[in-house]
């Protein structure tokens, strides 16, 4: 099944850096525009739950929340490939069962000992079971498993959730040496925990003890029928020196486990500068929701990949989630337009 929509629409976007004088945050400057365009809607029958994605030169590589592989997909989101992150049972349907899947919401393409790695991660939003990182040599090899327990009650702590809130990792994105990583505010907060590549490796890795260079910028998102967005995926723009966001709005947002009725999605482009000195951030100016001809896609979009960037243009990829078994593809596009 294979529809095509197109739509454009505009998102704002800080322009300068936020500084600091005598102690206090300067209001940034007014906001520049962004065109954002949605199209190829495409719906993979056979990818079950799609949640995390990077695109590695041609590859479009896409895990899924419930599902044991990675899956290479091609330019029509067709399956070319899959690769095994570890052998977990599923059923008649390929799908790991929801009382004891790792969740890997997140995924990033990230270099390890010189070589190229996917990172994919669980969410952390249940105990243990959802806690365990894999980095996947990209060019063939061992998978070595990680550990994330210490790490994400680290991340609690640093973000200063009280004990009824979670941890849950649905985004992550990466420059040549600084990791951002998104928390879902479902059972938390929205929020973007930033540090070096080589402390967040080390640390994993039993390497140290602490991550001095951990920051953690809260967000507000914007709101579909009184209840606000939620983090849903992230990867860097270079040329745009940008991180490039989905969001998403199901139920009431409240709860890690139990999914609500789906409400529609963001994309959002935050310059990276934006975050330099900040503890919160108000991300309503830098989001857009998600249309086809004017009408709001009824979507939970889980991630976002850059696949092309060429001066003030990027493209790329949308995978959503939409509660059944599949997974929905889309095209984007952004435009900067040129400085007058």
């Amino acid at each position: 099944m294979k529809t095509t929509t197109k739509n454009c629409a505009t998102v704002g976007l800080l322009a300068s850096v936020a500084i600091f004088v005598n102690g206090c945050s300067q209001t940034p400057a007014q906001p520049e525009q962004f065109d954002v365009a949605i199209a190829d809607s495409t719906i993979n029958q056979n990818l079950p739950s799609g949640s995390a994605m990077v695109v590695n030169e041609d590859d479009i590589i896409v895990s899924g929340d419930d599902s044991p592989w990675l899956f290479d997909v091609n330019q029509d989101f067709a399956i070319d490939g899959t690769t095994l992150i570890d052998s977990y049972p599923v059923n008649k349907d390929n799908r790991i069962d929801h009382k004891i899947k790792p969740d890997f919401e997140a995924m990033t393409l990230l270099n390890y000992n010189d070589q190229p790695y996917y990172f994919v991660v669980g969410s952390g939003s249940k105990k243990d079971l959802r806690e365990n990182a894999y980095l996947i040599p990209a060019n063939g090899g061992d998978n070595i498993k990680l550990s994330l327990s210490s790490f994400y009650s680290d991340l609690h702590k640093a973000a200063g959730f009280t004990d009824k809130e979670k941890i849950n990792i649905e985004g992550m994105a990466n420059t040549a040496d600084e990791v951002y990583i998104f928390n879902r505010g479902n059972e938390g907060k929205n929020a973007v925990f930033m540090m070096k590549t080589t402390d967040m490796l080390n640390y994993l890795q039993g390497k140290a003890t602490t991550i001095p260079s951990l920051h953690v910028v809260r967000a507000d998102l914007p709101s579909i029928n009184g209840v606000q967005a939620c983090f849903s995926g992230a990867d860097y723009w270079q040329d745009g020196n940008s991180l490039i966001y989905t969001a998403s709005v199901e139920g009431n947002n409240q709860s890690s486990i139990n999914d609500g009725a789906i409400q529609g999605s963001f994309v959002g482009v935050l310059p990276i500068d934006a975050l330099n000195n900040q503890t919160s951030i108000d991300l309503t100016q830098y989001s857009q929701r998600m249309e086809s001809g004017g009408q709001p896609l009824i979507t939970k979009a889980e991630s976002i990949a850059v696949g092309e960037q060429t001066g003030n243009q990027v493209s790329g990829y949308v995978v959503s989630d939409n509660d059944n078994g599949t997974s929905q593809f889309f095209t984007f596009t952004i435009d900067q337009p040129s400085a007058q």
